[in-house]
C-alpha cells in the first residue's frame, strides 16, 4: 500500500488523533519499564538473600551464583524491554505514524540497561574495604 493510498483509506481525525497518542504510549511504556526492572532487581535480590559476603578476604572481584543472578536478570529483563522498543519503532514507523517518541523511548531503555548493567556490577561485584 502506498502513501497515497495510505492517506486515502484513512479517516484524517482518526490519523491525527492516532499520531498524537504516540508520545504518551512510548512516555508510558519508558516508565513502566523501568518500575518492572527495578521490581525484577528487587524480586531477585530479596530471594537471593541480598548480596551478603561470601567471598570473605578475597580480594578484586567476588563471582558467585548469588551475584551473578543480581547482575544477570534485571539486566537481560531491561535488554528485552529495549529490543521490545525497537521493534515497536519499527512497526510504527511502518504504518506511517508518529514514530519519533518510540525512537527517543528506545534510546532511554538502552541508557537504562547500560545503566542496569554498570550499577548492579559495580554494587555485586567490587568487594569493598
Amino acid at each position: 500500500m502506498s502513501a497515497k493510498e495510505f492517506d486515502e483509506v484513512e479517516d484524517p481525525l482518526e490519523r491525527l488523533e492516532r499520531n498524537e497518542r504516540q508520545g504518551t504510549l512510548a512516555f508510558r511504556f519508558f516508565l513502566v519499564s523501568t518500575v518492572v526492572v527495578v521490581a525484577v532487581a528487587a524480586l531477585v535480590i530479596t530471594l537471593v538473600g541480598g548480596i551478603r559476603d561470601e567471598c570473605g578476604g578475597a580480594d578484586g572481584l567476588c563471582l558467585t551464583a548469588g551475584r551473578i543472578e543480581v547482575v544477570a536478570i534485571p539486566t537481560l529483563v531491561s535488554l528485552l524491554l529495549s529490543v521490545f522498543s525497537a521493534w515497536k519503532t519499527y512497526q510504527v514507523w511502518s504504518r506511517h505514524i508518529r514514530w519519533r517518541p518510540w525512537l527517543f523511548a528506545t534510546y532511554a531503555m538502552w541508557m537504562l540497561t547500560t545503566a542496569c548493567l554498570l550499577l548492579t556490577s559495580s554494587v555485586a561485584f567490587v568487594e569493598v574495604g
